[in-house]
């Protein structure tokens, strides 16, 4: 059976012959293990028309040798990495070779190590490395699917000891005992927690806030699994709520729903799932209380391709992983907001997170 990493590698040489370069320098290490399978932080990975090389030094030696199939191993030992891969280049491709490298991934001062040791063309490739994990394959699929059942899990079994006299912080801390509990590496990010007037900042951050009952309680949160997240919210009233605070989480869910049936392969980001969503809550009068975009992309990192903003979107295809995420948010009065992950697909998309979404009422 073919590794995924030989695959992935074979499409990034599709892309230098696109790009009419010689080799690639990857530094970014999420776009490294990606297409090598190494999990370490300080790697890069030569790819070459007909030759892959990873680069680190004796920390992780051993490391490589249990994790990484179809590249060789370039062992650094004296020289600063960098300067190591610049000159394994020079080796491997040849002198003057047009290198590609990430921009974005460089210090000015590590720039210019590459412009002093490479004697070859040089060509910021920008995002077009890391655009290469926006489709999913499947054994990517296998591991989004399995976070995002350990984080329905884990949430539902958080939710069901009860809100009302805890702390956003305890709850926080057990959603991170329970994705321990069941296997997961850890959390995707750390989670939100968020209860009453707090939850009207979107991004709260748990703290020693009691919850009372009456409110409502913003949860979003998402597990890790081999390096794969996942990513929901879902906002729970913490005893009876007022019908206010009904009619608000009411109209989130009404516009997470409109931006969930817009997604599906050929749909803009932008112009279809965004919008779909944002105009159910600007037609309630509370246009100007949804400050962020609709949704990103999710992998092996948590924020990713593609994008669903207001500003800026991307067109979405099938294989892609993205949330939809709509909210309200009213200052002194409360925050809602609704989140799934779903895979993008031909006439449609499926949810990854699957945990009830209507508003529930818990003690």
């Amino acid at each position: 059976m073919t590794h995924p990493s030989a695959t992935r590698t074979a499409r990034l040489r599709d892309l230098l012959e696109g790009l009419r370069l010689d080799g690639v320098l990857v530094t970014d290490p999420v776009d490294v293990r990606y297409l090598s399978g190494f999990r370490g932080d300080d790697a890069t990975l030569v790819v070459g028309r007909s030759a892959s090389l990873l680069c680190t030094d004796s920390r992780f030696w051993e490391q490589v040798r249990e994790e990484v199939r179809e590249v060789e191993l370039s062992r650094v030992t004296s020289e600063p990495l960098l300067e190591h891969s610049a000159h394994e280049v020079r080796r491997v491709l040849g002198s003057g070779a047009r290198l590609g490298y990430q921009g974005a991934q460089l210090s000015h001062a590590s720039y210019r190590t590459l412009r002093r040791v490479h004697d070859g063309p040089l060509r910021d490739v920008g995002r077009a490395v890391t655009r290469l994990r926006v489709v999913k394959d499947e054994a990517e699929l296998a591991l989004l699917r399995r976070a995002a059942a350990v984080t329905d899990e884990a949430l539902g079994r958080v939710v069901a000891g009860g809100l009302v006299g805890r702390s956003e912080r305890d709850v926080a801390w057990d959603l991170r005992a329970e994705y321990h509990r069941l296997g997961a590496e850890g959390e995707a990010f750390a989670a939100i927690v968020a209860a009453g007037d707090h939850a009207a900042q979107a991004h709260a951050l748990p703290g020693e806030r009691v919850i009372r009952a009456g409110e409502l309680v913003v949860i979003d949160t998402g597990a890790r699994v081999e390096g794969y997240c996942s990513d929901i919210t879902r906002t729970y009233a913490a005893g009876e709520p007022s019908d206010e605070l009904r009619r608000i989480h009411e109209l989130v869910l009404k516009a997470q729903l409109a931006g969930l049936a817009a997604v599906r392969a050929g749909a803009h980001g932008r112009t279809d799932v965004d919008a779909a969503a944002r105009a159910v809550i600007a037609a309630a009068g509370h246009g100007d209380d949804f400050g962020h975009g609709t949704g990103h992309g999710v992998g092996l990192e948590v924020h990713e391709a593609p994008s669903l903003g207001r500003a800026r979107g991307d067109r979405l295809e099938a294989g892609m992983v993205c949330t939809v995420e709509p909210g309200v948010y009213i200052p002194g009065v409360a925050g809602v907001r609704i989140e799934d992950t779903v895979l993008v697909t031909a006439d449609g998309c499926e949810r990854l997170t699957v945990s009830p979404k209507e508003l529930q009422v818990v003690g």
